[in-house]
């Protein structure tokens, strides 16, 4: 029979007058379990710790560039924010930010402005100035002051969107056509013959100047127009003139005899 249990078998009592039967086993547990338990729940709860000290940093969400951002203007026309990592800014989430500032000439200066935000450094001076500034929903434009058409950029904070840029204007419409360009023909030869019109409307004229004369020239002169063939030439030349209200002459300038008169109105 095992130490520490009670059986149902008979025991005799002191006197010897017969046995007594138990009605049910009784266990005495090792004095040792117990603790052993605890040493377990303990060991358990080392584990859990222990695996959520490991768990990656990633997993908690941070604020974009930690808050931190660096803005700068000059030399030359250049202007720039950048958040900590040296990325352009162009969205920043709702909250509080560190914005330093270079300013790098004396004809250019940084303003930042946007909801609840108007910062800015001066232009006229430089160095360096740091701000504190929050950010919320809405859109947020630097600039410089001095030259705000060639120097400026946008970013959105919270849940607003930078709008698009406006398309680019439309191409400027072509030149309007010139004066119509009216015939004029004059010609001189074969012989003493010379042609001309007597009467003309003032505009602009495309010539056309027929010599067919070896002893002769073909000489067109009046208010700022001068132009003539040479005496040896002989064949077509073309001129474009504008004839004002006036008086032209057709002629040789080897026979003046071979003259025609034009009147312009």
């Amino acid at each position: 029979m095992t130490a520490g249990c009670l059986s149902a078998h008979d025991r005799s009592d002191d006197d010897g007058r017969g046995t007594r039967r138990f009605a049910a086993t009784a266990e005495i547990r090792a004095p040792g379990t117990r603790r052993m338990r605890s040493m377990r729940i303990a060991l358990i709860a080392t584990v859990a710790a222990c695996l959520v000290a490991a768990a990656p940093s990633s997993a908690v969400p941070t604020k974009a560039s930690d808050g931190q951002l660096v803005a700068s203007v000059g030399p030359g026309f250049t202007i720039s924010l950048k958040d900590a990592s040296g990325a352009n800014v162009t969205h920043l989430g709702v909250g509080t930010y560190t914005l330093l500032v270079h300013d790098l000439s004396d004809e250019h200066n940084f303003h930042l402005s946007g909801p609840g935000v108007d910062v800015s450094t001066d232009v006229i001076g430089n160095g360096d100035r740091t701000f504190t500034i929050n950010v919320t929903d809405g859109v947020y434009n630097f600039q410089c002051d001095a030259h705000p058409l060639q120097m400026k950029g946008a970013f959105a904070g919270g849940t607003a969107t930078v709008p698009p840029p406006p398309p680019p204007p439309p191409p400027p419409p072509p030149p309007p056509p010139g004066p119509k360009l009216h015939p004029l023909k004059v010609s001189v030869g074969p012989g003493t013959h010379l042609t001309a019109p007597a009467r003309l409307a003032a505009g602009k004229y495309a010539v056309t100047a027929r010599d067919a004369s070896a002893s002769d020239d073909l000489h067109l002169k009046g208010p700022g127009v001068d132009r003539k063939t040479g005496v040896a030439f002989k064949g077509t030349a073309k001129w474009t003139v504008t004839l004002k209200a006036g008086t032209y002459k057709v002629f040789s300038d080897a026979h003046k005899t071979l003259t025609r008169t034009i009147t312009v109105r």
